[in-house]
């Protein structure tokens, strides 16, 4: 057997995924954390795998510290009915960490200048957008559509601009720790955008 897969939960940065949507494949020369996209580990890039959770079956995990800048610090899998069995395959397997600890930047990734212009942007445009309803239309309206739209085109463009990942990230921060939360992001203001939009134009 060259590799063994086990499926589980996993909290990657401030996600969670419940059982079973995250699925740890253990090899000889790495593992794999499918989940909200995919992390991959050589043993040259994982520091040590620790015990996470101190709950029995509900909340009994392995952390993976690794030295990836380009994911988030903390990236943890939850193990169906206890760890043991995962940390027996590593053994095993022959996966021993062998990485060096870095310096990761600590606080959040994101600036906060940044947070708060979003939130005032966003708050000001449904605000005015509900200010605007009348009776005969109560559902979204144009600046609602407008607000989930922006938030889908600007969680796009800040996946791929230099420019503006410098101007929204904090120092030090690298644009994947926080790549596949984005990901999310464009999905859910997607399909709002669509169903709100159909709505919007139906109703008119």
């Amino acid at each position: 057997m060259e590799k063994i897969s086990f499926t589980g939960g996993s909290m990657v940065g401030w996600m969670n995924a419940s059982w079973p949507l995250a699925k740890l494949t253990v090899s000889s020369d790495r593992i794999l954390l499918s989940s909200f996209g995919k992390y991959e580990f050589t043993p040259e890039q994982v520091v040590s795998i620790e015990p996470f959770g101190a709950i029995p079956v509900l909340a009994s995990g392995i952390r993976i510290n690794h030295n990836r800048p380009d994911y988030p610090g903390q990236i943890v899998f939850w193990c169906v009915g206890g760890r043991k069995k995962v940390l027996a395959s590593l053994d095993n397997f022959g996966f021993h960490p062998q990485g060096i600890a870095g310096q990761r930047p600590s606080g959040f990734a994101f600036r906060w200048s940044a947070i708060l212009a979003f939130l005032v942007i966003w708050n000001a445009l449904f605000l005015f957008g509900m200010s605007s309803h009348n009776d005969l239309h109560d559902g979204p309206g144009p600046l609602e559509l407008i607000a989930l739209l922006s938030v889908f085109v600007f969680s796009t463009a800040l996946q791929k601009s230099a420019a503006l990942q410098k101007f929204t990230l904090q120092d030090g921060h690298h644009i994947g720790e926080i790549k596949h939360f984005l990901q999310f992001v464009q999905l859910l203001t997607g399909v709002l955008f669509l169903g709100f939009g159909i709505t919007y134009f139906l109703g008119r």
